[in-house]
């Protein structure tokens, strides 16, 4: 299992935005402390272009990030066959099942797939690379019609706070899946 850190999909634009409008900055401060001709046009011409790409950035982020929690719990429907998400892909989503079943398979590093589990109405998936910070650990395909509620990782904690039960059903399933998987790459469990 790849246990490297996710990273959000705004945090280079936002450390983008924010590093073009220190230089923005500094180089007001500096034309500001020492004022001569060059401070002035280097200023004007560099400095004010940081602060306004590095604005305008930020801007596009915050449309983004409005727009993602707009579509915070939405359901999802995927025809039998589709894969629903990859391993390694970044843990943006919890999907609840309403109808349908879903394969969760372990990419190999030859390009095999093994089968670890199948998933039917009631039963969730996704909540590992979220709980745990890391990328996907399996790719998860639909096995018939699935119809699915999704949930965005930024959503997820409010409605756990508001769902205790809720909560404590999705820290058991991550920490026996968790620990399923340990046993798997250690060997001691063979896969189903």
């Amino acid at each position: 299992m790849n246990t490297s850190e996710a990273v959000h999909p705004h945090d280079r634009p936002l450390v983008l935005a924010g590093a073009l409008t220190l230089v923005g900055l500094t180089l007001g401060i500096v034309y500001v402390l020492w004022s001569t001709p060059y401070t002035m046009v280097v200023f004007l011409g560099l400095g004010q272009v940081a602060i306004m790409v590095g604005g305008a950035i930020f801007l596009v982020v915050v449309f983004s990030d409005l727009r993602a929690r707009l579509q915070s719990v939405v359901e999802k429907r995927f025809p039998a066959g589709e894969t629903v998400f990859r391993q390694g892909d970044f843990p943006d989503r919890l999907f609840l099942i309403g109808e349908g079943e879903v394969e969760v398979l372990r990419e190999m590093p030859d390009g095999e797939q093994v089968p670890l589990a199948r998933l039917g109405p009631g039963e969730f998936f996704g909540e590992m690379g979220i709980l745990g910070n890391s990328p996907r650990s399996a790719t998860v395909r639909a096995a018939s019609e699935l119809r699915a509620l999704s949930i965005h990782r930024s959503y997820l904690g409010p409605i756990l706070t508001y769902l205790p039960s809720w909560k404590e059903k999705v820290r058991e399933e991550y920490s026996q899946r968790t620990a399923i998987n340990q046993r798997r790459e250690e060997g001691a469990e063979p896969a189903p």
